[in-house]
C-alpha cells in the first residue's frame, strides 16, 4: 500500500480563473459589511425595545404588588375620618389616606383630587 504524503499548502498559481474569484471575494466582503450595518441599525432599535420592556415590567411589578396588598388594605379601610370621607381607591391601591372633596354641581358628588375618583352622593 502506498502512503500519500501531505502536499502542504497550495502554491498560488496565476491562472485565468483567479480574477473572478477575487471579485466574488470582494462581493462577499461587501455583503458582510451590509449585514454588519443592518445589525448596527437594529441594535439601537433593540436597545430601545429592551428599555421599554424593562419599563413595562416595572409597571407590572408595581401593579402586582398593589394587587397583593389590596385585600389586607381593604380590611383596614376607614371610609370616614370625623366628618370627612376618604378615597377608597387611593387607600386600596397605594395605602394612602386622601380625603374626598364635596362638589355640588351639577350633582352632589365627592371627588378625590389625587386620583380623580368620583362618587355620587345619592342620599
Amino acid at each position: 500500500m502506498t502512503k500519500l504524503s501531505d502536499p502542504g499548502p497550495p502554491i498560488p498559481i496565476k491562472r485565468r480563473g483567479v480574477e473572478p474569484m477575487e471579485r466574488f471575494a470582494e462581493k462577499l466582503t461587501l455583503r458582510a459589511k451590509e449585514q454588519a450595518l443592518t445589525q448596527a441599525n437594529e441594535r439601537e432599535a433593540l436597545r430601545h425595545q429592551i428599555a421599554e420592556a424593562y419599563k413595562s415590567l416595572a409597571e407590572m411589578s408595581e401593579r402586582l404588588k398593589a394587587a397583593d396588598l389590596a385585600n389586607g388594605r381593604l380590611k383596614m379601610y376607614r371610609p370616614q375620618y370625623g366628618g370627612n370621607f376618604s378615597c377608597p381607591i387611593c387607600w386600596v391601591e397605594r395605602g394612602t389616606v386622601r380625603m374626598l372633596h364635596p362638589e355640588e354641581e351639577p350633582n352632589p358628588t365627592y371627588r378625590c383630587k389625587a386620583c380623580g375618583f368620583n362618587e355620587l352622593n345619592d342620599h
